[in-house]
């Protein structure tokens, strides 16, 4: 892969952006293996030298899926969701702190100061666990699905992060997280994303997906919606072009924009630097949507 290159149009831009924290999620299928993987922790410790301050957010939907199959789980999900039983959660839980691991080891290699944690960790995200989520079958009948050890976020500490990022610290966050009494639960990475940009009052979140960005045609499509507004986002949730599993990302977006974000990202980690052209290259390789 060819290096970043940095030009005089882009100093102002990363003026602006020194001293920011900026939320980045990243998930198994948006990232083919590790080549995918060693580049995306050289933009993050481009983005350090630069003076922003990211913090990460990561899922595992793939290899959680690979982990369950191989036990002879079923996977089943719900608008997106994960049900999450006992011995689904055990699944999550080790899947996902492996990948912390070696996410952080891969920083480190870039020459990047990360620390990896859960949500639960110092009771960072603190939630109670979600209700059951209504759905239709065939025949359009309705009926409520409990979705396990599936938790909503009540409130985000923002106190470590603020902290580990004041000294230039990368906090790479994977969302176990805790309710009130302690009970581990299983939240998704987007949604906790944006909960933490919120609480770390982030002025931009990228979501790094396996696709280019929002597409047409129900994400089947070969055009990406390049610029998208609040109000225009709703429209394609209701209109139906926007379904499954992409419904986190954007209730994610709606939710980070709704409560003081100014712009949120949707860009592909299969795409060359795209996270470093989105926020400081000027060029809108993805989705950008805002107010």
């Amino acid at each position: 892969m060819e290096e970043f290159e940095i030009d005089k149009e882009m100093i102002p831009r990363i003026r602006k952006m020194r001293g920011k924290k900026v939320v980045i999620k990243f998930g198994g299928s948006s990232l083919n293996g590790n080549a995918d993987l060693e580049h995306f922790c050289n933009d993050i410790a481009l983005l350090v030298d630069l003076g922003v301050r990211p913090v990460i957010v990561h899922g595992g939907g793939p290899e959680i899926n690979a982990e369950m199959n191989k036990l002879g789980i079923d996977v089943k999900k719900i608008m997106g969701l994960r049900i999450t039983d006992d011995q689904t959660l055990e699944v999550v839980k080790n899947v996902l702190s492996a990948m912390n691991s070696h996410i952080v080891e891969v920083l480190k290699m870039a020459g990047v100061k990360a620390i990896g944690l859960d949500g639960a960790e110092r009771r960072t995200i603190i939630c109670r666990k979600k209700e059951p989520v209504e759905i239709s079958d065939h025949e359009g009948e309705k009926f409520l699905v409990d979705l396990g050890n599936v938790g909503e976020i009540i409130r985000v500490d923002p106190a470590m992060i603020n902290l580990l990022c004041a000294s230039r610290f990368v906090p790479v966050l994977f969302p176990i997280c805790s309710d009130e009494s302690g009970r581990e639960l299983n939240v998704n990475a987007d949604t906790a994303a944006a909960n933490i940009a919120r609480a770390i009052h982030s002025e931009e979140m990228v979501l790094v997906t396996d696709v280019p960005g929002l597409m047409e045609n129900n994400g089947s499509g070969s055009t990406v919606i390049h610029e998208v507004s609040m109000m225009q986002l709703n429209t394609l949730v209701s209109s139906g072009i926007i379904t499954d599993g992409m419904i986190p990302k954007v209730e994610a977006c709606s939710f980070a924009i709704s409560n003081g974000v100014k712009i949120a990202h949707m860009v592909s980690g299969k795409e060359p630097h795209s996270i470093l052209n989105q926020l400081i290259g000027g060029v809108n390789c993805g989705t950008r949507i805002t107010l």
